[in-house]
């Protein structure tokens, strides 16, 4: 159970858009499944994103060192896509959406949540709001397991640099945290990215540009995103990401972005204290599955 997300994100230059204007809002609702390019054999049918998937087994973490040979096809971590589809910027705060869609009997289940990011000197924090999820029992979904034990908010701390390649999955309500190791397929610095431009479109109304972005991992593994980016009058800044992922399709939407690069260091000691430090009050366990069934009966305890 890594990154999101552990992503995934996730904007400087009068970027805003409103939720009214075309954006899905938070909640659930089929549609026909969209339009999708190619995606690698074999690839997972899920983003391995800590609010996704449990992991019973934590992987130890690979040597710092780009893999000679082909590795088996790693789990989407969305993080490292993020950190670097977005290095130009270097350090920002955005806000927008998250949206995860599903394919179920030729139909696509979709899932659209707020999401914070934050990245700063090599972390990436997101954020997921997920109190619109539905609490009925017979529901069925990737959030849904979280909702029932009382969990509304996901956090994920990542930590890519030469020494310390770490995951962290927050769940403030019930003060607990998961740790995941990353390997060096991970570290968004060893990624190769290429853009090739696709044209002019137009993205619910605004002018922008689509590419074609290509990440090359250190296995040699590539993965594609589309990426949408305003009008090159107004800063070109990207305000959408897309992945496929399996029979999965993972969009984030950037509603606004800031650049944080002109903090002092004085308020980015402040800010990456805040926004890094592990609660020295939250309970760590081994696994997300142990986690939730020692919460679901805690529960049950507490209503007898």
């Amino acid at each position: 159970m890594k990154s999101f997300l552990s992503i995934l994100l996730i904007v400087v230059g009068g970027l805003e858009f409103a939720a009214g204007n075309g954006w899905a809002q938070a909640g659930t609702r089929r549609i026909e499944t969209p339009a999708r390019t190619p995606v690698p054999r074999n690839a997972p049918t899920v983003p391995n994103a800590p609010f996704l998937a449990p992991q019973n087994q934590p992987v130890a973490p690979a040597p710092l060192s780009a893999s000679s040979g082909r590795d088996e096809p790693r789990p989407f971590n969305l993080d490292t896509a993020l950190a670097r589809l977005l290095a130009d910027f270097k350090t920002v705060t955005a806000q927008g959406e998250f949206e995860l869609s599903m394919t179920n009997s030729g139909k696509v289940e979709v899932t659209t949540l707020p999401l914070v990011l934050h990245i700063m000197e090599g972390r990436v924090r997101t954020e997921l709001d997920i109190r619109s999820v539905p609490l009925r029992a017979n529901l069925s979904g990737p959030f849904t397991p979280f909702r029932q034990v009382g969990i509304s908010r996901l956090v994920n701390l990542t930590v890519f640099n030469s020494t310390v390649r770490l995951s962290y999955q927050l769940f403030p309500e019930v003060k607990s945290y998961l740790t995941q190791p990353l390997s060096a397929q991970e570290l968004p610095s060893l990624v190769r990215l290429e853009n090739r431009l696709l044209g002019p479109d137009t993205l619910h109304g605004f002018a922008c540009e689509r590419f074609l972005a290509t990440l090359t991992y250190p296995n040699g593994e590539k993965r594609d995103a589309r990426v949408w980016r305003s009008a090159p009058a107004t800063g070109a800044k990207p305000i959408q990401i897309q992945f496929d992922v399996g029979d999965s399709l993972v969009t984030v939407r950037l509603r606004s972005l800031q650049s944080l690069a002109n903090l002092d260091a004085q308020e980015t000691a402040v800010r990456m204290a805040n926004l890094f430090a592990l609660p020295s009050d939250f309970r760590e366990y081994p696994d997300a599955g142990y986690m939730l069934q020692t919460l679901s009966v805690r529960q049950v305890r507490a209503v007898r």
